[in-house]
């Protein structure tokens, strides 16, 4: 409900379902970005927008049948009650790797 929150928690969850580790190399600390859609496909929230990137590159390694888990929050201040949006979750360097839900708000 939009009356009681100001922010959402959005997980996320990255799977290597192969056989063998996976790399993925950063430029900056930032792992993930978190957007709010509208219906139309209009990008309404930005999680980076509120949150400080600093320059520091790194890497993650996930092995064969492992997973990374992802918990951000994402303010809520430009949905509206009773419609249906998109949350959608990326990682910036690596754009085939992309999850959407949609959701409707409540008053």
């Amino acid at each position: 409900k939009l009356s009681e929150v100001r922010q959402i928690e959005i997980k996320a969850t990255l799977s290597n379902t192969g056989k063998f580790p996976v790399t993925l190399d950063f430029p900056n600390d930032q792992r993930i970005e978190i957007q709010l859609l509208d219906a139309m496909q209009e990008v309404l929230t930005k999680w980076s927008d509120n949150h400080a990137i600093n320059e520091k590159p790194g890497t993650i390694i996930v092995n064969a049948g492992e997973h990374v888990d992802y918990r951000e929050m994402i303010s809520t201040r430009d949905l509206t009650p009773n419609k249906v949006f998109i949350a959608e979750v990326f990682f910036p360097k690596y754009s085939d790797l992309r999850a959407r839900q949609k959701f409707l708000t409540e008053p």
